[in-house]
């Protein structure tokens, strides 16, 4: 288990902050054989590249990404700017997956709520229904403007 600080770690359920975080052969080793991941290691032919040396198929498709995404998000800080750094950054498969873990970590399910203010994303509802979370709903004005004095 870490230590977690910060107001997320004040916030999510408790299990969560418990997980150990996943190890994988990735964590130690960037090249080789890596059983444990389930990957061809010598990837597809090369006659579709036309790589002249049937060895090198002149891709890396046949390995799964990098599971942190250092380098996707040291790009990204750095043309960002304003001091963003990479290890405060989220990087997912579009906002679903979002979404889905914000709810997995810090709605207990059966217990917590979500508000959605429709017209709105249909993945809210998706998402609360998988987690068991549930949804108070209270629809925008004509005028797509927030009903805040409805909002309890």
């Amino acid at each position: 288990m870490t230590t977690s600080t910060g107001i997320a770690a004040t916030i999510a359920r408790k299990n969560i902050l418990e997980l150990h975080p996943y190890r994988c052969a990735r964590d130690d080793y960037s090249s080789g054989v890596l059983l444990d991941a389930n990957e061809n290691a010598y990837g597809p032919t090369s006659l579709p590249t036309k790589c002249l040396d049937p060895y090198d198929n002149c891709n890396t498709l046949e390995r799964y990404p990098d599971p942190y995404q250092i380098a996707l998000k040291e790009l990204y800080a750095k043309y960002r700017g304003h001091g963003m750094k990479p290890e405060n950054m989220f990087v997912g498969v579009g906002s679903d997956e979002a979404i889905d873990l914000l709810m997995r970590i810090f709605c207990y399910p059966a217990k917590d709520n979500i508000l959605i203010t429709p017209p709105t994303y249909g993945m809210y509802k998706v998402c609360a229904k998988v987690n068991d979370v549930s949804i108070l709903s209270v629809p925008l004005t004509p005028a797509f403007d927030i009903r805040a004095q409805e909002v309890r």
